[in-house]
């Protein structure tokens, strides 16, 4: 048995290390949704509800049966166009949904850090549990409730199922980084 204390739990440092986790977990479910995808949102066909997208500015949207535009890009508009007094334009539109997208999902990195600093089972299963956990509040319930998509049981299974799967490689690549950042806290102790 060693003699090495359990280094002390800092918040801070873990909130840093799960914000850089977050950011690797949103661009991870973004080519995760790329593989699910891969023509999802590039057609330029007339009429394709988002054939002026790129699949980086659509991270949830896997399924091109439903053709609203993708929250992270509503949240963007109601954010932004308040402020501005005008409309955004489709590029604008694009850099502002990938840029509420990945700022949440540093949001929710740094929570998990901070979590994991004070209670280690958060880390249980490797993150899985709080992938699950941010799909289920944020974008099966939370995007609904802002006003940002419709009713859950509006979407078909498959597109659910995708969301959840990315949510997945959202809460393992946040585990991962916040792993590897904070496998050495405190090495003075």
């Amino acid at each position: 048995m060693s003699n090495r204390r359990r280094p002390r739990p800092n918040p801070l440092l873990g909130a840093v290390a799960g914000a850089l986790g977050g950011l690797a977990g949103s661009w991870a479910m973004v080519r995760f949704n790329h593989l699910l995808a891969p023509d999802t949102g590039t057609s330029d066909k007339p009429g394709d509800a988002h054939a002026h997208r790129r699949v980086d500015a659509r991270p949830n949207d896997t399924d091109g049966s439903i053709p609203d535009e993708p929250g992270s890009i509503q949240a963007a508009e109601a954010i932004a166009e308040p402020a501005l007094g005008r409309e955004l334009t489709e590029r604008e539109k694009d850099l502002g949904g990938s840029l509420v997208h990945y700022a949440f999902g540093a949001a929710a990195g740094a929570l998990y850090g901070a979590a994991a600093e004070i209670d280690r089972s958060t880390t249980r299963a490797a993150g899985i549990p709080y992938g699950i956990a941010v799909w289920l509040f944020a974008d099966e319930i939370g995007m609904h409730a802002a006003g940002f998509a419709s009713h859950p049981a509006d979407y078909p299974a498959s597109r659910h199922a995708a969301a959840l799967a990315s949510h997945i490689v959202f809460g393992l690549s946040v585990e991962t980084v916040r792993r590897l950042l904070r496998a050495n806290r405190d090495p003075m102790r």
